[in-house]
């Protein structure tokens, strides 16, 4: 459960990447460690394990790290699929070579046929890489679509009220009401009139705050203080006493919005 919670905190592909190695490297040593002791007999010997994980698994973690960074570079320039595509098969190849020579004395008998055995273990290797990098980065992708605010979304409703341009804040906002070629738009304090329609401010509008409950009416979720939707004249009880309608046509949407829990203030 702790591993998991650390897990979810890695932000990049590359974190994720060295902490699955480290997990591994650990996890290496610890059945070395278990093997030499239990069950062959013998003592664990530190350096000779480092130097078969350098050997059996540096190359593979090489890959890895060329891979992640081929992927990152693609990501960023944009580049040929062909030309990546072409890149990691040279860097396949070459990791297979330099796995050949590191371990010659086992190896080197017949370079072409520890080739051929190898390289399905490497292009095995770049296929699991590559899979664990589209789940980890498909994620990460989908977590910053969370965090990030809703495309076209305003951080306030800009007004010009006597001369004088403002700025509010949707927060701050109980309602809005259509009126003519304007809107009314009523906060804590105040009401102020603009220019502007229901529909194309409620594009500017958090979905998930704002909702529109009547042909003429746009209400903030977080300031309904009591509703009724049972009667034939449905009505909101807002913030400050105001008394909004609500037509039938929007009845059904509010009805399901307001029966999940924290979504209006009850004072």
């Amino acid at each position: 459960m702790i591993i998991y919670k650390y897990w979810q905190q890695l932000t990049t592909l590359w974190q994720k990447a060295a902490f699955l190695w480290g997990a591994f490297f650990i996890l290496f040593n610890a059945y070395c460690f278990f093997w030499r002791h239990l069950i062959a007999g013998g003592q664990y010997q530190f350096i000779d394990s480092q130097i078969f994980w350098l050997k059996e698994w540096g190359a593979l973690c090489t890959l890895n790290i060329v891979l992640v960074a081929f992927v990152d570079l693609k990501a960023r320039i944009n580049s040929n699929l062909f030309v990546f595509v072409i890149m990691c098969a040279v860097t396949i190849c070459s990791l297979v070579m330099l796995r050949i020579f590191v371990d010659y004395s086992f190896y080197g008998y017949a370079i072409a046929a520890s080739f051929i055995q190898l390289l399905p273990k490497y292009l095995i290797a770049c296929c699991l890489v590559l899979a664990l990098w589209r789940v980890c980065s498909m994620s990460l992708l989908s977590k910053a679509k969370q965090d990030k605010p809703e495309k076209g979304l305003s951080e306030y409703i800009e007004i010009n009220h006597k001369g004088v341009v403002k700025r509010l804040t949707p927060e701050s906002v109980l309602f809005i009401k259509a009126a003519g070629n304007y809107v009314e738009i009523q906060t804590l304090t105040e009401c102020f009139l603009k220019r502007d329609t229901i529909k194309n401010i409620q594009a500017h509008l958090p979905c998930n705050e704002f909702k529109q409950v009547h042909r003429s009416y746009l209400v903030n979720l977080a300031y309904i203080e009591d509703f009724n939707l049972h009667k034939a004249n449905a009505t909101l009880q807002m913030k400050l006493g105001f008394s909004i309608p609500v037509s039938k046509t929007f009845k059904p949407a509010l009805a399901n919005v307001l029966s999940e829990p924290s979504t209006f203030v009850t004072e």
